[in-house]
């Protein structure tokens, strides 16, 4: 049996969970706190560094630390590159080093939607399958992949950025600077435009109470959505795919178009055996795959 910590940066909270290893992972412990951005990356570094030496402090026997933050990393070297939605320069800034120096144990970084897909298989939606798309929708759309029971992390830990293929050719400028990427589609700001509503909160809502503008701009992203889950359903021949963030709240809204999109557009293998579900661990997948991660 092993203990570990994993943290979920967030530009609103920083959430933690340890988790501990024995045959099968459980979730011991859980934590929130508001992120502190007021000095921009060097807060959110000094805030890590204290909540970490809390936990360690606090419950024994953690072994690792695992942290989980958006945008592009360069896990190996253990800093950041670019991170869009945390105040701060964060070009460069080193995290795992002063980390393992505060707590004396092995520290890795990871990108927060592969920490999301690792959670899943590991403890929620995913149990089980074999190959495994993981899809977070929020402010942008992430991914992470699970090939033959493993996170598959590829160059620099950048495998599994599902938002980032391409849909419409001469689509919307994405924030990642190409024309036409899903995310540009199907993030959360283009989905409550969509619905006509400030936000996909009041969309679902608005969908669920029947709203036909709502309900046709939550259709719309299933239909978007469908199509990059069937380009990787092609290529890599997923058995599942989980979906989380706030919008997988709209259940069958929008899960149904995107399974409408998988049987229109897969031939080469068969759809019935892909199941398409919300995920299962909420608010904690990003810092429980990040502890489970860390461990690895």
């Amino acid at each position: 049996m092993s203990r570990h910590l994993g943290l979920d940066v967030g530009g609103t909270n920083l959430k933690w969970a340890v988790v501990e290893r024995n045959v099968e992972p459980r979730l011991l412990k859980t934590g929130i706190l508001p992120t502190d951005t007021r000095d921009g990356e060097q807060s959110v570094v000094r805030q890590l560094l204290g909540v970490a030496r809390t936990i360690v402090a606090d419950v024994e026997g953690i072994e690792s630390v695992g942290v989980g933050m958006p945008g592009v990393l360069d896990p190996e070297a253990g800093i950041t590159r670019f991170i869009p939605n945390i105040p701060g320069h964060w070009e460069g800034v080193q995290v795992t080093a002063p980390m393992t120096d505060a707590v004396r144990s092995p520290v890795r970084l990871i990108n927060d939607a592969r920490a999301f897909a690792l959670a899943e298989h590991g403890l929620g939606a995913g149990r089980g399958a074999r190959a495994m798309l993981g899809i977070t929708l929020g402010t942008g759309v992430g991914g992470g992949l699970i090939l033959d029971g493993h996170l598959y992390l590829g160059h620099e830990g950048t495998a599994g950025e599902f938002g980032h293929q391409t849909i419409l050719p001469d689509g919307p400028r994405c924030n990642c600077g190409n024309h036409g990427c899903l995310e540009a589609l199907a993030r959360a700001d283009a989905i409550a435009a969509a619905c006509g509503q400030p936000s996909v909160e009041e969309s679902v809502a608005a969908a669920r109470a029947g709203d036909s503008r709502a309900q046709q701009g939550l259709d719309e992203a299933g239909r978007y959505l469908g199509i990059g889950a069937s380009n990787v359903v092609v290529l890599v021949a997923v058995d599942r795919i989980v979906i989380g963030g706030g919008i997988a709240a709209a259940g069958d809204m929008l899960l149904e178009p995107i399974r409408e999109e998988l049987r229109r557009r897969v031939h080469v293998t068969d759809v019935g055996r892909i199941t398409v579900v919300a995920g299962e661990l909420g608010i904690w997948a990003g810092a429980i795959g990040a502890a489970l991660h860390g461990s690895t």
